[in-house]
């Protein structure tokens, strides 16, 4: 939006959202650590040095074919062929000529993607690594002035039956705000 101002009520109805028939139902799969998730760790981890089973390369492909082929557990209309996988993965190539920087962009960004609909697991891992770039957005009221949070609040029920745990944690890692980073927090 220009000048960084919300959008317009009326443009609320152009953004896509998930589909409550297929995501939100009782009998949703819920995926707790996925091959995806694990072949773009490897994949970060043999940018690192810290992996040498296969090249990076390969672990981001088999982690982005991964990620793509898990949307069939939600039914027909989650099927990704692979031909569009192929498609995806040729417009969407991994770095290997490029910086570490680069290559932990597009491995995290993909990641980022793949852990959808977890949005705990997301927010952990852009904490993490600080992939992908994301831009923070100021509405009016916002309780972290324009930043992206870095940690929920203890509760007040938590400080009220707990209060000596409570600022002993809070001493040892700061204040009990959003914008607190945490110990393994990217900075």
């Amino acid at each position: 939006m220009p000048n960084g101002l919300l959008a317009k009520p009326a443009d609320f109805g152009t953004y896509s959202e998930p589909n409550p028939n297929v995501l939100l139902k009782y009998d949703t799969p819920v995926i707790v650590i996925s091959a995806a998730e694990v072949n773009l760790l490897l994949a970060e981890a043999a940018v690192r040095g810290w992996y040498t089973g296969e090249d990076a390369a390969t672990a981001y492909a088999k982690g982005v074919t991964s990620a793509m082929k898990n949307w069939t557990l939600f039914g027909a209309a989650g099927v990704i062929t692979d031909n569009q996988i192929k498609g995806y993965l040729a417009a969407n190539t991994f770095p290997t000529s490029g910086t570490t920087e680069a290559k932990l962009d597009a491995i995290n960004t993909q990641l980022w993607v793949s852990l959808y609909p977890d949005e705990q697991e997301v927010w952990a891992n852009y904490r993490r690594s600080g992939y992908p770039k994301l831009t923070p957005v100021n509405v009016p009221g916002n309780a972290t002035g324009g930043t992206i949070p870095r940690r929920l609040l203890y509760p007040p029920t938590e400080e009220s039956v707990n209060s000596t745990q409570v600022n002993i944690a809070i001493q040892r890692q700061g204040r009990n705000e959003l914008t607190t980073r945490m110990w393994w927090d990217k900075q």
